[in-house]
């Protein structure tokens, strides 16, 4: 017993020997290990070594700092050992699993593509993306030189949205001008927006379809059946917060060139702000308007279905863009080249009538095997449906048929309730594509005076601000159930490939 229990402390005593050896000797075998593996990677990718190589190599999971540390915090010790032969690149790598050479990602035999090149182009993005890594892949994604391989083996680059907002028809009659009267005698039309202002201010495309030309000549201002409004009416628009006008309408040519002259003056002065539908030469006329948001480029294309009666002169033929499938063929055919989405904008439809007519659903057909990827209609000053049209092609494209009013004097109750149209345009590295599309309900407010007016969320407006209108029966109730009839479904999905 006494020799076997000898064995036994003998025994632990080796095994705490043991322990003790390894976890001195561990350390410095780790970094005498380290800095021959960052030898043999300084050799196979002397760019990998650089300061700007450190810290992608940080952002991809190599922990240079961390082995700096460790590194100066013992003596190295040299320990020799035999260098193993170059194992062949594995070219089927997943992203994960490789923090450098994210090239070797691709699959490469058999596709004609050079791997040196492919490498020098790995090594370039990066310098260029810094420690992002989602840029650097996402160059690879927008490059159709890899966009097939990027799809193939699940490589997707940033994704980003863009939010578009729209309202109708903004429609100055003669009370409105009036209202917006001050006591020193200018005039100001801010609190008509006031209400919206903070729902759209977010959006990166705020849309307006402006119905009427402005002018400075207060004897040009107004009513029904030809109208003329101030251009502080247009002052507030912009204050509002709206950057894209469309108005090409059938009140476009109430004026006159002169003051369709000053009209697009006026608009095309403005900072940040794109006008469509209205323009001073031919050039303008021939050119497609584009917005770009978030690397995302829209084109915007504004036609109306007649000019309230007049026609253009020979020498103002392209001052209003008229609706002729024609013409707006060739003009989607020249924005296809240009951007990435494109939306048409007509005005069109009978007025006061909630349902689309043969018309408008025919054009709207062939707006979408044309190649619009979004419909917005106006004119009818009443809300009509949503409706997801599939083109000849297959595609998916929203049409909101009529938003209905969103400024106006118009005294029918359905022409109190408006629609905003809200689409999100995605784009997931070289893609881009509409992901869904909904109609919004608004409300038209006028003061029992018609002194006051004003545009009201319907989340926004109360009983007790219903009790305050010129017609108590537009209750949120009856706006409610009026959108819901109109707009039997407000929201779509895109289905995405």
């Amino acid at each position: 017993m006494k020799n076997r229990r000898r064995y036994s402390r003998g025994h632990n005593v080796a095994k705490v020997v043991a322990v003790l050896f390894v976890l001195l000797a561990f350390p410095t075998l780790l970094i005498a290990h380290s800095k021959w593996s960052k030898k043999q990677m300084t050799q196979s990718h002397p760019q990998a070594h650089s300061a700007e190589q450190d810290v992608v190599l940080s952002d991809y999971g190599a922990s240079p700092s961390i082995e700096k540390v460790m590194t100066e915090a013992a003596a190295p010790i040299e320990i020799p050992m035999q260098k193993e032969k170059e194992a062949e690149p594995d070219l089927t790598l997943d992203v994960a699993q490789s923090p450098v050479p994210v090239y070797e990602s691709f699959h490469l035999v058999g596709l004609g593509l050079d791997p040196d090149t492919l490498e020098t182009d790995f090594w370039q993005r990066q310098l260029i993306a810094g420690a992002n890594r989602q840029s650097m892949l996402n160059s690879f994604t927008t490059d159709p030189k890899y966009a097939r391989l990027c799809k193939e083996y699940g490589i997707v680059g940033e994704t980003e949205y863009v939010e578009l907002i729209a309202v109708g028809d903004n429609l100055y009659h003669l009370s409105i001008t009036n209202a917006g009267k001050q006591e020193d005698g200018s005039y100001n039309y801010d609190n008509i927006y006031a209400n919206v202002r903070d729902y759209i201010k977010d959006a990166d495309i705020k849309i307006i379809n402006q119905e009427v030309v402005l002018t400075s000549d207060q004897s040009q201002w107004t009513n029904f059946p030809v109208f003329g409004a101030p251009i502080e009416g247009g002052e507030a628009v912009v204050n509002a917060g709206f950057n894209v006008v469309t108005h090409a309408t059938n009140h476009s040519w109430d004026k006159g060139r002169n003051i369709a002259m000053e009209d697009i003056e006026f608009w095309k002065n403005q900072d940040g702000l794109l006008l469509t539908g209205m323009y001073d030469s031919q050039e303008d006329y021939d050119n497609i308007v584009i917005g770009e948001y978030k690397g995302v480029k829209v084109a915007y294309l504004n036609y109306t279905q007649n000019l309230n009666g007049f026609t253009l002169p020979s020498d103002s033929k392209y001052m209003v863009k008229l609706i002729d499938m024609d013409l707006i063929r060739e003009d989607i055919a020249k924005a296809r080249q240009l951007a990435d989405i494109v939306i048409v904008f007509p005005h069109w439809g009978e007025e006061y009538q909630t349902t689309p007519n043969w018309y408008q659903k025919d054009l709207a057909q062939k707006m979408a095997d044309a190649g619009a990827d979004l419909i917005i209609g106006t004119h009818p000053h009443v809300i009509q449906p949503l409706e997801i049209i599939t083109s000849a092609d297959g595609k998916e494209v929203p049409c909101f048929y009529s938003l209905g009013n969103f400024v106006s004097n118009m005294p029918w109750n359905e022409t109190y309730v408006e629609a905003m149209a809200k689409v999100r345009i995605k784009k997931e590295g070289g893609k881009v594509s509409i992901e869904c599309a909904e109609a919004v309900p608004m409300v038209n407010f006028r003061s029992p005076n018609l002194d006051y007016y004003t545009v009201y969320m319907l989340e926004d407006y109360t009983t007790e601000i219903a009790r305050t209108q010129r017609k108590w029966e537009i209750t949120p109730t009856y706006v409610e159930d009026f959108f819901n009839s109109v707009f039997t479904t407000r929201y779509y999905e895109m289905k995405q490939d």
